[in-house]
């Protein structure tokens, strides 16, 4: 398979405003990655829908427009997409081996960090919004899924106070930066379980009904 690479932040935010979309680099690839996490098939266009109400309005894109998002989606696919199918393929023994990592899209390191810490709440908040769209019921998520979700919520509301030691700030924001895909896996994983799980319960034949 090729290489398929996440667009720079630099890059790809004059591209989005040139094609007449209101969403920054950190709010798509968020959105993109929730959507995935929350069970959205990687091949096709499921995403385009969503992504037009979110970003154009609800109007139909342009080829351009198209373009540019999908450089984001497919790149969001292949990471998560394969991730997955390590997960479910591969023995215990050969996970340990693996190096499982999630790219946020964010501005570079040496970017503003009132900036970055703008990004970085709008990336987690898109990406919630993401797993809701995919019909996440926060009443059904496994004990571990739900703690991921609230801890980004928590970190969706963090910010950086000008008042405050900005050296410190910048190390916490980077152990913040380092911990959301943590999260992301784990709805990964959980929310894909999920799904095997409502599979082999479809039709309980000696089950109570849950209430």
């Amino acid at each position: 398979m090729s290489d398929v690479k996440l667009p720079a932040y630099e890059t790809l935010e004059p591209m989005l405003k040139e094609q007449g979309l209101a969403v920054t680099p950190s709010e798509l690839h968020g959105l993109i990655c929730g959507m995935i996490c929350g069970g959205m098939a990687v091949d096709g266009e499921q995403w385009l829908a969503p992504v037009c109400d979110y970003a154009n309005q609800g109007d139909a894109m342009t080829d351009g427009a198209k373009t540019v998002v999908r450089s984001v989606f497919d790149a969001a696919a292949r990471e998560l997409g394969g991730l997955t199918q390590t997960l479910f393929t591969s023995t215990a023994a050969e996970l340990a081996d693996v190096d499982f990592t999630v790219e946020l899209l964010l501005p570079g390191e040496d970017g503003e960090l009132m900036l970055r810490a703008e990004a970085l709440s709008e990336w987690v908040t898109n990406f919630i919004s993401g797993l809701g769209l995919m019909g996440m019921n926060k009443q059904q998520l496994s004990d571990d899924v739900t703690e991921a979700v609230a801890a980004l919520e928590e970190i969706a509301q963090l910010g950086v106070d000008e008042d405050e030691d900005m050296q410190e700030q910048a190390m916490l924001f980077d152990n913040v930066v380092a911990y959301v895909p943590e999260c992301v896996l784990t709805c990964l994983i959980g929310l894909s379980q999920r799904g095997e799980a409502e599979d082999e319960t479809a039709h309980p034949a000696d089950k109570s009904t849950l209430h």
